[in-house]
């Protein structure tokens, strides 16, 4: 019973490195996205401005602001392109992290009542 404790309790640290690998390589997938998304934010935000403007323009001025709302729109367009592209390595990323911090909590939870029963003289 106790090769087995102790089994258990190695292969808990084994699992509990691959989750913490796991989980930090998680949070700068995260990390990476939530700025992904911000920039696709602040891009709509620029570009609804450029079209909110009620102030009478000059020619000259209308073909900047136009301009300028191309370019914006062409950014976005590239920016939530990335999004979708991104976002399916990020669901594995995600499911993966949990995947691995589950089986170390899976593992420990198999420790401590190996442990308990051996504490109470069964087993």
């Amino acid at each position: 019973m106790v090769d087995r404790i102790a089994q258990l309790q190695q292969l808990e640290r084994i699992a509990r490195l691959r989750a913490e690998r796991e989980l930090k390589s998680f949070a700068a997938f995260n990390a990476h996205m939530i700025r992904a998304r911000q920039h696709a934010d602040g891009l709509r935000m620029a570009l609804a401005q450029s079209y909110d403007s009620t102030a009478p323009l000059t020619l000259p001025e209308a073909r900047l602001a136009n301009a300028q709302a191309g370019r914006a729109a062409r950014e976005l367009r590239h920016a939530d392109q990335e999004l979708q592209r991104l976002a399916p390595k990020f669901e594995v990323a995600r499911q993966q992290a949990a995947r691995e911090f589950g089986r170390a909590e899976v593992l420990a939870g198999l420790r401590q009542d190996m442990v308990q029963r051996r504490g109470q003289g069964g087993g």
